[in-house]
């Protein structure tokens, strides 16, 4: 199997072809953050990059930090990966990220919500989009 795109280090999941992470434990120089949740976006970190309905909320509850936003379904070259935002539908602005290294897709979620059919029954976010893949990492809260 080839070197996975994300990996597991002691900040959190690390994707080393564009030296950035997602969700991360500590303070890293590049986050990108799934959402706002306390448990997924914490202070300490250079710079934040997230999906732009989300920028709002982790400027409010972050403070003074660099925040930078994408739409969805924009895709932005981050080092050798190319990087994308897709909503998971679980709160303003919660987004899966898609992450593409020589034709590899992986896509890593926090949490999300799937309603029936895909279709959004929550007006105060965007419905989750499918994304295809060969690798899904999903977040599992009381998971063992």
């Amino acid at each position: 199997m080839p070197n996975p795109i994300v990996s597991v280090q002691k900040e959190g999941l690390y994707c080393a072809a564009g030296d950035f992470y997602i969700d991360p434990w500590r303070g890293v120089d590049r986050a990108l953050i799934t959402h706002g949740h306390a448990d997924h976006a914490r202070r300490g970190s250079a710079a934040y990059l997230c999906a732009e309905p989300g920028v709002g909320i982790l400027k409010t509850r972050l403070g003074d930090v660099s925040v930078a936003g994408m739409p969805f379904g924009q895709t932005q070259r981050i080092g050798d990966a190319l990087v994308s935002f897709h909503p998971a539908g679980h709160v303003l602005g919660s987004a899966q990220i898609r992450i593409e290294v020589a034709g590899e897709v992986w896509v890593v979620s926090g949490d999300y919500k799937c309603s029936e059919n895909f279709v959004a029954e929550d007006t105060t976010c965007d419905g989750y989009e499918p994304v295809r893949c060969h690798t899904f990492i999903s977040e599992s809260t009381f998971g063992l």
